[in-house]
């Protein structure tokens, strides 16, 4: 009769060292902080508890309800006290650590092993397993810890994005227009008679507020720096509106954008809405990215 030899070091170090990092993956992608003792105390929990799978008579402790339970309880001993909702996002994020772990690591201890009988693999699942236990284990918590890493760089890059952005209302002679503006700290444009400073809005974004005659003065100027663009619309009823703002940019030494006086901007934030009236729109004939407009942080502040 063979069997099947656990080790209980192995069992409890290796356990220890998995929750450890599917419980650090887990704060990390739900922005939780939370200190070493707490995760290991945790991690140690769900070692001792994963350490009974082996030992008879247990069997009742593994079945779906207690998986969450204890799975919860080593969620709440690492991070709480927090709202319910994070504490059920780290949760989600802890399972889905879980998953992507335990896909990894079989995935690697299966590419480690080299023999051509698969069937003969899959009847020694248990000795394959044991063999290539920690050079797996280590492999696949390289690779969760690397694109953990990643996505939680990526996601504090969006809440900081999303921290920057702005929401516009353009109004010239009774004609609105609403744009997502970016604060733009490297837009330091001025206009350069009042001194009043300037959002860059893309030339498609302002379509609705431009008279015809305007759009095909604008239009037909192209990225033209030439100032007598300004006396093709001397003739127009905006010729008081108008300006040209000087600029420079990668690959352009000294450049021209066509700015309009609104006779007002609202910046929209989640407090509420503030009109500002001392502010120029420099028209941009090319597209801006997510965003289509580049706001100064002096416009926001203003507000």
């Amino acid at each position: 009769m063979t069997g099947y030899v656990v080790y209980v070091d192995q069992v409890l170090a290796g356990n220890l060292l998995l929750n450890y990092i599917l419980l650090w993956t887990a704060g990390r992608l739900s922005q939780v902080r939370t200190t070493i003792f707490r995760l290991v105390l945790s991690s140690a929990l769900g070692s001792v508890y994963a350490l009974f799978f082996f030992v008879p008579g247990f069997n009742q402790l593994f079945s779906l309800p207690l998986k969450i339970f204890f799975s919860s309880l080593m969620v709440v001993g690492a991070f709480a006290p927090l709202p319910l909702k994070r504490l059920l996002a780290c949760l989600v994020f802890f399972y889905l650590s879980s998953f992507a772990l335990g896909g990894i690591w079989l995935g690697f201890i299966y590419f480690l092993y080299s023999n051509s009988d698969f069937a003969t693999a899959v009847n020694q699942t248990l000795h394959i397993i044991q063999r290539y236990f920690w050079p797996g284990l280590l492999l696949a918590l390289a690779t969760l810890m690397g694109g953990g890493r990643v996505l939680a760089l990526l996601m504090q890059l969006r809440l900081e994005q999303q921290a920057h952005r702005v929401g516009l209302v353009v109004e010239v002679e009774g004609r609105r227009v609403e744009v997502c503006g970016l604060v733009d700290t490297g837009n330091s444009l001025r206009d350069p008679l009042t001194g009043h400073p300037v959002i860059v809005v893309e030339y498609t974004a302002l379509l609705t507020i431009l008279p015809p005659a305007v759009r095909q003065i604008i239009e037909e100027a192209g990225d033209s720096s030439d100032p007598s663009v300004l006396a093709a619309l001397a003739g127009t009823g905006w010729a008081a509106r108008l300006c040209l703002i000087p600029f420079r940019s990668v690959g352009q030494e000294q450049g021209m954008l066509i700015g309009i006086r609104p006779d007002r901007v609202e910046i929209l934030q989640k407090d509420g809405s503030t009109g500002v009236h001392q502010v120029v729109v420099g028209i941009y004939r090319h597209t801006l990215g997510s965003y289509q407009a580049l706001v100064p942080p002096a416009v926001v502040k203003a507000a």
